[in-house]
């Protein structure tokens, strides 16, 4: 016995319930807070991740072609990804020492995964695994693959380091501290 096949009126319900209740998550209360505040400040975090890694590869392009210029184009294009995902990765872990909740900085950079795995999804649709395909895949693996794997790797090493010492330090706590509210 196979699954039943679901109609088109039934398969874009459940299209819709699936999106409307992601967009619920950004959506507000009735006394103006976000319902979900954590995946609206990742999310939000995301974005700006994205302009400043931007950023950073320009200013390197800008600031190094020139110097590089008697390296292969290989080792140019190295030097220039390393330096401007490591110059952006330590900016954008950066906030993680001042923010309280220790999960923003790298629930961004997975946000960045998502939107990296979805590009790379939608060329492969667009282009098929064709030579223009092959082209994105060389520009993806230069300009997209290191600073997304390098700053989610460097903010995930933060997040794993604090939750571990958060969690030694709600088990130092006696247990009627856990219930009351600090603000």
């Amino acid at each position: 016995m196979g699954k039943r096949q679901l109609s088109e009126k039934e398969l874009q319900a459940r299209r819709q319930e699936r999106a409307d209740s992601f967009w619920s998550a950004f959506q507000f209360t009735e006394n103006g807070k976000p319902k979900s505040s954590l995946m609206v400040y990742t999310f939000s975090l995301s974005v700006l991740f994205g302009v400043v890694y931007f950023l950073c590869y320009e200013g390197a392009i800008r600031l190094l072609t020139e110097p590089l210029s008697a390296l292969p184009a290989w080792g140019a294009n190295l030097v220039l990804a390393l330096l401007a995902s490591i110059v952006g990765a330590s900016i954008c872990c950066l906030p993680h020492w001042f923010f309280r909740d220790k999960r923003l900085v790298f629930g961004g950079h997975l946000w960045l995964c998502l939107y990296a795995a979805a590009v790379l999804v939608i060329m492969l649709v667009l282009l098929g695994f064709t030579e223009g395909f092959a082209s994105f895949l060389i520009f993806f693996g230069w300009f997209i693959v290191p600073p997304v794997g390098l700053g989610t790797f460097a903010s995930a090493l933060l997040y794993k380091r604090d939750r571990e010492k958060q969690t030694q330090h709600e088990a130092a706590e006696p247990e009627w501290k856990k219930y009351v509210n600090r603000r």
